[in-house]
């Protein structure tokens, strides 16, 4: 009988639990004939112990339930299981670990009942079975030492796993300190328990793979070649999810070098499929993180590596179909690595880049209808697809075709029964509509207009409609019509446009569709190249810029004026206003109140030079508090922006002091030699009467 049985029995009897082996024994007989016959209860015990069962089955159930699916496989994991499968069948299987080790637990108990089944059999106990107990002793001590070695490994790896999660640049740090320390443990204690596992190996070439190096994809890489290279037994054999995490090191470092190594790393996988001992195999993920790596690299031949690593895929899927159906399985094609190979194709520039993706989706389409393959065109698919057209002359119009079909609302059918309904989202509408706002067709702001006139309907119409428009539809049908050439009236267009947006969030109070002052600065910028228009055009553009800048003013939905405003407020003063005493006036004010607020910029300084008389602007300089230019004199054409006072341009961003500065006022470089010297450069610039030319004479802004 062992110490624990015996403690377990003096604590039935209310005895002390303390002493060696032999004072538990001697208290038990000590006590036996004071204690009445107990009576059998191992039939009601047993009854209980199956109602216990079954009530934990039950909350074991409702606890699973409410878990999420990382949750679960990270549990099963933990007990060596596989994590493979749908929710159910990841809580079947922890319920039914959880049955087997209850079972085991309940033998256990059975024995310790026939053991102390009736007190006569304490007196006849062989008080001389030393070997026995000590053996019982040695196990025991064995089981706890196991125990206290799985939970050291345990938590050490969950703290690195935390680290990963939270992107700390510390966690490859931790994970190399937890290697080590597990090695050193189980050398200090000659335990091999203690030596760190796949799941230990797995999570520091994980934190290896965060690091988003080069070099550390090198170092997980080198992890692996060791264990593979190993002799000794005791070492942890390299794992498939090993070998995805190297590629996934590489594949975020988005360089050429890193997806051939990438590459390798796949091959290397199939190699060891088929020569090795067949435990390292790679998976559907395997190829699709390859293919990420061609991805991110970007070009036309990375594009083309990516289709052929999905040839690959495709072939050894049907190998195994006919070998091993259930490797199969785990090589089984999916949507997303063919989305992936469109990804590549829409980052690679190539003007084929549209006629590839469209094929490949061709593709997706029928293998879809072919029960062995789990291939549906998805959203994404159309978005990548349309994103694809970009470089192509005629991208509007290829994208507007595919949007039209995504919007017929295609099915396709599910492996296990259904349809799969694919419906257009925000992005689609986006993407055409950005396609259209960098395209020189003559009436491509028109189209533009009209597909967020079509999602503004759809939204309103459908209360779970997913093309609601935000901020950068909005944006972007902005920027087509104040670029366009062939709209008349554009000002008002893009101020109806703003109105639109301005209802939209005032009736659901969504950030989505909050302006911002990038909407506001569009709204300008198409006044002030509205020039060209006639006298009508002209007063209607000015009155909506004047309007447009005093929302602007007056705070409306936390904002204020920028540099930029104030530069195309200015501008709409000189392309918009004749010369004279009105335009002299409002421009002063503009400028004015433009130094009062730190927002002085390179734009804004090049307007109001533009905007008046070389003498009138040296002296608004000084009557803003720069009076130095006009005391020594100077021409007003050489003032420059770094010059004026500091308060003058203190709440200036950094890229609208120079980045919007005019050409014409740069500086220009000249490299005459003289004897063998250069001489000193001396800017070039336009003559000052030339400042006030009125824009739309000139046609020079527009």
């Amino acid at each position: 009988m062992t110490v624990l049985a015996l403690k377990d029995r003096l604590r039935q009897l209310n005895l002390p639990l303390s002493g060696r082996k032999d004072d538990l024994v001697k208290r038990l007989l000590d006590n036996s004939d004071q204690q009445p016959p107990q009576p059998d209860t191992h039939e009601p015990k047993q009854e209980e112990a199956a109602r216990s069962s079954e009530n934990k089955e039950d909350d074991d159930s409702t606890i699973y339930n409410n878990l999420t699916v990382p949750a679960l496989k990270e549990r099963l994991r933990e007990l060596g299981l596989s994590v493979g499968g749908r929710k159910a069948d990841l809580i079947e299987r922890l319920l039914e670990s959880n049955d087997n080790t209850h079972t085991e637990h309940e033998a256990e108990k059975e024995d310790e009942i026939e053991i102390e089944a009736s007190d006569d059999d304490l007196i006849h106990l062989d008080l001389s079975s030393d070997d026995d107990d000590e053996n019982s002793n040695d196990t025991d001590r064995s089981e706890s030492s196991t125990r206290r070695a799985k939970r050291k490994k345990f938590w050490k790896t969950q703290e690195v796993r935390d680290l990963i999660k939270q992107n700390d640049q510390s966690a490859i740090v931790k994970a190399e300190e937890m290697i080590t320390q597990l090695e050193r443990m189980a050398a200090e204690t000659g335990d091999d328990e203690y030596l760190p596992g796949p799941i230990q190996y797995t999570t520091l070439i994980e934190a290896y793979s965060h690091g988003g190096t080069v070099d550390a994809a090198q170092r997980a890489e080198k992890v692996i070649n060791r264990l593979l290279s190993s002799v000794d037994s005791k070492d942890a054999n390299p794992t498939t999810q090993m070998l995805n995490a190297i590629i996934g090191a590489y594949a975020s470092t988005g360089t050429e070098p890193a997806a051939e190594q990438a590459t390798a790393i796949l091959e290397k996988m199939e190699y060891i499929k088929d020569f090795g001992d067949g435990t390292v195999k790679p998976s559907v993920h395997s190829f699709a993180m390859t293919i990420n790596a061609w991805s991110n690299v970007g070009s036309e031949t990375a594009a083309h590596n990516a289709e052929e690593i999905l040839k690959r895929l495709l072939e050894d899927y049907d190998e195994a179909l006919e070998q091993d159906t259930e490797y199969a399985k785990e090589l089984k094609p999916n949507n997303v690595v063919f989305n992936s190979v469109i990804d590549a194709w829409a980052r690679s520039g190539s003007n084929s880049a549209g006629e590839k993706a469209e094929s490949i989706l061709l593709r997706m389409e029928g293998l879809s209808k072919i029960k062995i393959y789990d291939v549906r065109p998805d959203t994404i698919t159309f978005n990548t697809c349309t994103w694809c057209n970009s470089g192509h002359p005629d991208a509007p119009l290829k994208a507007e075709g595919l949007l039209r079909k995504l919007e017929t609302n295609p099915q396709y059918p599910k492996q296990r029964g259904g349809m799969l309904i694919v419906r257009p989202n925000r992005l689609s509408f986006n993407t055409v509509i950005n396609s259209w706002a960098k395209s020189r067709k003559p009436k491509s702001a028109v189209y533009a207009e009209n597909l967020l006139i079509r999602m503004i309907k759809s939204y309103q119409s459908d209360p779970f409609s997913t093309v609601k428009p935000d901020v950068i539809t909005f944006s972007s049908v902005l920027n087509a019509l104040a670029k366009s050439k062939a709209t008349g009236f554009k000002a008002e267009k893009c101020k109806s446009v703003l109105n639109s947006m301005i209802t939209l969030y005032e009736d659901d109070g969504s950030s989505d569709t909050k302006p911002n002052v990038i909407c506001y600065n569009t709204v300008l910028n198409a006044c002030a190249f509205s020039a060209r228009g006639g006298p009508d055009e002209r007063r209607k553009a000015l009155s909506v810029a004047v309007e447009t800048f005093n929302e602007l003013r007056r705070g409306q939905f936390g904002l204020s004026p920028d540099a930029v405003s104030y530069g195309n407020m200015l501008k709409c003063c000189a392309n918009l206003m004749p010369p004279g005493s009105y335009r002299t006036k409002m421009a002063s004010q503009l400028f004015t109140s433009c130094c009062n607020d730190g927002l002085v910029g390179g734009m804004c300084l090049d307007e109001i030079r533009r905007c008046l008389p070389p003498r009138e602007f040296m002296q608004l300089l000084a009557k803003c508090g720069c009076n130095k230019p006009l005391n020594q004199g100077r021409m007003a054409h050489s003032v420059q922006l770094s010059q004026l006072p500091r308060a003058f341009t203190k709440n200036v961003k950094a890229g609208d002091l120079k980045d919007r500065q005019r050409d014409s006022y740069a500086p220009k470089k000249t490299k005459n030699i003289v004897r063998g010297r250069k001489q000193k450069e001396h800017p070039v610039l336009r003559r000052p009467g030339l400042l006030i030319e009125q824009s739309w004479m000139s046609g020079k802004d527009v």
